[in-house]
């Protein structure tokens, strides 16, 4: 048909500038659609990078803490060895063991044994937690091990890296069998005595009483002659330790008691994990009270298990 055929009326012109606005909206949302890609990318690729660099940054603060901790105990090991050197005649095991050996000795051992009640008494005094309650020592049993017994200690204390750091420290065991602790003073430890601590299979020990109290039978607490010797700090927890490294004699470990909500302070919760019975002399057994501000007598108030 005609196009000048007034039936068939079109503006070509007009079409065209429709196809070429579409054309335009077009192309102006297909721009749109490719900045929006374009920022999520950017945005995508930003994020990324916080979250790489939040990651390096906590893992460099965690390592910085473990360095903080791991240099505090040994800190705390370099003062232990000093305290030891300086007090090394009080320390020294040989005027307990010979205690028994005539009526002489005797005034001189139960100097030691009152000195080691009063260690007990001023370690719990300065235990933060205990303040309002006052410690006393009501009874010692004297440990009473055979010769041989003594002999084999000496022995294998004598065998060490260092057998010079021998120490007075409390045992932390014996909280689910009471008879262990008075068979202990009789024959001396064995591996039946061995915690299955969070840091392995040993006899662990601490310096603290207050520590020791807590993973100890109410109202007892046994006092050992410890050879440390040469002590290895360890901050890994492994149930299947059953040795301390090449080159050393025990380990020192933040302590089971570390994570309590009720100690605070975590140099007072380590503890000195040792691997063989024979590293340990056992001293006496403490039997104790504590009387609170109420002047109410009780015995062992604050125990976990560990």
């Amino acid at each position: 048909k005609d196009v000048s055929d007034p039936g068939f009326n079109v503006d070509q012109k007009q079409i065209e500038l429709q196809l070429e606005l579409w054309r335009d909206k077009s192309l102006y949302a297909y721009q749109a659609q490719a900045v929006c890609m374009t920022r999520l990318l950017h945005e995508i690729k930003t994020l990324r990078t916080q979250v790489t660099s939040q990651k390096e940054q906590i893992k460099a603060l965690t390592s910085d803490l473990e360095k903080a901790h791991k240099t505090n105990l040994q800190m705390e090991k370099i003062f232990l060895d000093y305290k030891l050197k300086k007090n090394f005649e009080l320390l020294d095991m040989n005027c307990i063991n010979t205690a028994g050996a005539s009526p002489v000795q005797w005034d001189s051992a139960a100097e030691e044994f009152k000195q080691i009640e009063q260690q007990f008494m001023k370690s719990m005094e300065q235990e933060s937690r205990l303040k309002n309650i006052q410690f006393v020592v009501t009874s010692v049993l004297k440990a009473n091990l055979s010769e041989d017994t003594r002999e084999m200690v000496e022995g294998c204390m004598n065998s060490m890296q260092e057998p010079m750091y021998r120490t007075i420290m409390y045992y932390c065991g014996g909280l689910n069998c009471a008879e262990r602790l008075q068979h202990i003073i009789e024959t001396g430890f064995s591996k039946e005595d061995f915690s299955d601590g969070i840091y392995g299979q040993g006899l662990y020990f601490s310096p603290n009483a207050s520590t020791a109290c807590m993973l100890s039978v109410p109202g007892l607490i046994l006092v050992a002659n410890v050879c440390i010797g040469n002590t290895e700090t360890v901050m890994t927890k492994n149930r299947e330790r059953d040795s301390a490294s090449n080159g050393f004699d025990s380990i020192l470990v933040p302590g089971r008691l570390c994570d309590e909500a009720s100690f605070p302070n975590s140099r007072i919760a380590q503890e000195y994990v040792i691997f063989s019975p024979l590293q340990a002399l056992p001293v006496g057994l403490l039997m104790y009270r504590s009387t609170a501000s109420s002047d109410h007598s009780h015995e062992g108030s604050h125990h976990a298990s560990h």
